[in-house]
């Protein structure tokens, strides 16, 4: 007894907005940036990227970037639970909006936002 299975390719799906296309996944708050080198152990180690309000100054001044797993880990090292929890939701942050919570902040504070437009009927 022979079975035929015949497969037919998924209907393409309505176009989405970019916001939508976006949102249909989940975060990827582990991706290939995770732990790249050793100099995201130093990172991990370095109590000036996860001092709130230090790490956003230390990290405009001097350039530096920190990966998701340098950031997790170092927020559990030293945070513990609740660090840990912060540094993934910062991570998520960052991820929907392109910048972490300190860089938005020095950028509201900045005047680097612009006002939106309102639409009038």
């Amino acid at each position: 007894m022979t079975t035929q299975i015949t497969i037919h390719p998924l209907p393409e799906a309505p176009s989405l907005s970019p916001y939508q296309q976006r949102m249909a996944t989940a975060p990827e708050i582990a991706s290939n940036n995770f732990f790249e080198s050793f100099a995201d152990l130093l990172d991990v180690i370095n109590p000036l990227q996860h001092i709130p309000v230090v790490s956003a100054v230390y990290r405009e001044v001097t350039g530096d970037t920190i990966s998701t797993g340098a950031r997790m880990a170092g927020g559990a090292l030293f945070g513990g639970p609740l660090g840990l929890l912060a540094a993934i939701g910062n991570s998520i942050f960052e991820q929907e909006t392109g910048g972490d919570i300190g860089k938005n902040l020095f950028a509201a504070a900045a005047g680097k936002y612009e006002r939106a437009t309102t639409l009038s009927s």
